[in-house]
């Protein structure tokens, strides 16, 4: 199936894409939403592929507001980012705020006001007074299926608790870090009182009587305007193959085991921060 061609880049702002909302919207079949996760913006060329430019971040959210009607009963695209990057205060924020979109900021609740590339809390009381929620990326960034149980339940009610307390907020959503989980992730984060869990499948969508399982398409960098909409708007062969793609995916991180992939993980996409998944100092009292 062949994208639609769209003009969504600030050199075509008199195309119909970006200023014929209903046009747009009429023209468009969505056959499914999705939830689109973000990491850092940047305003200029990176080699992480997990940075995605300011510019591009605005493509996507015009393409956001195109496609939503008038009478629109739930949002195609929800926006949220993961970790609490300084840059998403500093460069995405102004964007939200532009295009008057709301999003979920995932955060690392130990990283909060501790390292200069991150948020504080105050940066983060603001975004709640902006109408943005946030909610839990744990609380040291680590493979929570990997974690002892002592551990576990300090990344999940531990974090918790410090987001809730630090902002007088209910945090009911978290974000598992590297999008790993399974079904003992889950029983933590149901005893710890979360409702949303959020991974990195964008298929996968669960619920039982306290909590619901929902998957997130992951922003990169090749990942433009164009591409998104085909994912929204692709038939049912052209979904069955990403089904299929991420379902080897999947098993492929499952034999290679968390530290293997991991490895793997940031030599393909350049990722040249810390290593995140071994327990480090300073974690909630239990």
């Amino acid at each position: 199936m062949t994208a639609p061609k769209l003009y969504l880049d600030d050199r075509h702002d008199e195309s119909p894409a970006l200023n014929g909302r209903d046009q747009l919207h009429n023209a468009v079949c969505l056959r499914r939403s999705a939830v689109l996760a973000y990491h850092e913006l940047t305003s200029e060329e990176v080699a992480y592929q997990y940075a995605l430019s300011h510019r591009q971040f605005e493509n996507h959210l015009r393409l956001a507001s195109g496609i939503m009607g008038p009478a629109e009963p739930q949002e195609p695209l929800v926006i949220s980012f993961d970790d609490g990057h300084i840059s998403q205060y500093e460069l995405a924020l102004p964007l939200l705020q532009k295009y008057s979109r709301r999003a979920i900021f995932f955060v690392i609740a130990g990283r909060i006001g501790q390292r200069k590339d991150f948020m504080t809390w105050n940066h983060l009381k603001e975004l709640i007074a902006l109408g943005h929620r946030v909610e839990s990326h744990g609380w040291s960034h680590v493979f929570l299926t990997s974690a002892s149980d002592s551990e576990l339940r300090e990344e999940v009610r531990g974090s918790k608790e410090v987001i809730q307390d630090r902002l007088g907020v209910p945090v009911r959503a978290l974000s598992a870090p590297h999008g790993r989980w399974d079904r003992r992730v889950a029983q933590a984060c149901e005893r710890a009182g979360y409702r949303e869990l959020y991974t990195s499948n964008p298929w996968i969508s669960r619920r039982n009587a306290e909590l619901e399982v929902l998957g997130r398409l992951v922003a990169v960098q090749s990942m433009d305007a164009t591409h998104l909409l085909h994912w929204l708007t692709m038939g049912s062969v052209d979904a069955g193959l990403q089904r299929a793609k991420q379902n080897l995916k999947d098993s492929v991180r499952h034999m290679l085991g968390d530290r293997l992939y991991y490895r793997m993980w940031s030599r393909f996409s350049k990722w040249s921060g810390p290593e995140d998944y071994a327990p480090p100092e300073g974690r909630p009292a239990d």
